[in-house]
């Protein structure tokens, strides 16, 4: 599978990381996962297993920026798609 290409959907997107990591596991490490489980691929926040994930190093600042960021793209932009966003571009 490609991640964060728009041919994929989210659902399968995150279905293979899903087979893996738990939702009870990343409800507990972050609270947007809860909410943008279904609407978010997670390779739009988070690269495939880096040696250190730069979202866990976003201190709570960052963190408000890049919902701030997505969520302005989203607003601004009818075509925006959510499983083609790349973290290179929600970088605080």
């Amino acid at each position: 599978m490609r991640f964060n290409d728009p041919m994929y959907t989210v659902e399968q997107q995150n279905g293979v990381c899903m087979s893996c990591h738990t939702p009870k596991q990343l409800q507990k490490s972050f609270w947007p996962h809860d909410v943008h489980m279904a609407k978010v691929a997670c390779a739009s926040c988070h690269q495939l297993h880096p040696t250190q994930d730069k979202m866990q190093a976003l201190d709570d600042k960052g963190r408000i920026k890049l919902c701030v960021d997505c969520h302005s793209d989203q607003r601004n932009n009818p075509a925006f798609n959510p499983s083609s966003v790349h973290l290179g571009q929600r970088q605080p």
